[in-house]
C-alpha cells in the first residue's frame, strides 16, 4: 500500500520527466500547467485505497489486473498432528480449530485459534501454482499457548506451513496445508466451511460457524 507521500513523490518524478520531454520537443511550459497536480495526487490516493481494499477482490479485475485469491472470513480447521505420544504409541487426536483471515491487496493476517492456543503470521507469500489453476500460500507463524499450559505441557513456538487453495481460483471453497514447527512436529490441516465474519476468539468462532 502506497502512502500519499510516496504517491506524491512518484507523480512529481513523472511530472518532471514529462515536462523535460516536452521542453526538449520545443513545447512552451508554464507554472499554470502544474495547477492540477494536487487534484491528481488526491485522485491517485483514492484509487490506491480502492485497489488495496476493494478492487483486488472484484471478479471484474481478477485474473488480468490482480492475481490474488480472496481468503477473507473465518474457516473451520481440522488439524492432524503426526506427533506420536511416546507413552501410548498413538497420535494425538484430531483437533478442531478456527482461522480468522483478514486480507487486503498487500496484507494478509491469519489468526488460528484452538481451545488451548492461538497462532498469528510473521510473514507470508502468495504465489500461483505452476499449473496456474490455484495458489500456494507460504506462511511463517508464532504460536502462543494459554498461560496455564506454559511450562506444563506446551510452550511458545514458531512454525511454517504451505497452504494450497482448492475450488474456484479466486474464491476457493477449501484449503489444505502441511505444517512443521521448531518443536520437530509436523502435520496436516484442512480449512472448510468459511463464513464472512472474522472472529478473533475461539468460542465466538465456534458459535458463529455452527
Amino acid at each position: 500500500m502506497f502512502s500519499r507521500l510516496q504517491i506524491t513523490a512518484a507523480l512529481a518524478v513523472a511530472t518532471v520527466a514529462w515536462g523535460l520531454v516536452l521542453w526538449l520537443q520545443g513545447t512552451p511550459l508554464s507554472w499554470n500547467q502544474l495547477a492540477p497536480f494536487t487534484t491528481v495526487v488526491g485522485v491517485l490516493v483514492i484509487v490506491a485505497l480502492a485497489m488495496e481494499h476493494i478492487f483486488w477482490r472484484l471478479r471484474l479485475f481478477q485474473g488480468w489486473l490482480f492475481d490474488r485469491p480472496d481468503l477473507r472470513g473465518t474457516w473451520k480447521v481440522r488439524i492432524q498432528s503426526e506427533w506420536v505420544n511416546p507413552e501410548t504409541g498413538e497420535k494425538v487426536p484430531l483437533i478442531t480449530a478456527y482461522a480468522g483471515i483478514v486480507q487486503t491487496l498487500s496484507k494478509l493476517q491469519i489468526q488460528l485459534m484452538t481451545p488451548e492456543s492461538e497462532s498469528c503470521l510473521l510473514a507470508h507469500a502468495i504465489e500461483p501454482t505452476p499449473c496456474g489453476n490455484r495458489f500456494n500460500v507460504s506462511v511463517v507463524y508464532a504460536n502462543t499457548p494459554g498461560v496455564e499450559l506454559r511450562g506444563v505441557r506446551s510452550e511458545r513456538h514458531v512454525g511454517a506451513a504451505m497452504i494450497s487453495t482448492h475450488g474456484a481460483k479466486y474464491k476457493p471453497g477449501s484449503l489444505t496445508a502441511e505444517y512443521w514447527t521448531d518443536r520437530r512436529t509436523v502435520g496436516r490441516m484442512t480449512f472448510e466451511g468459511r463464513v464472512p465474519t472474522v472472529y478473533s476468539r475461539y468460542e465466538d468462532a465456534q458459535r458463529g460457524t455452527g
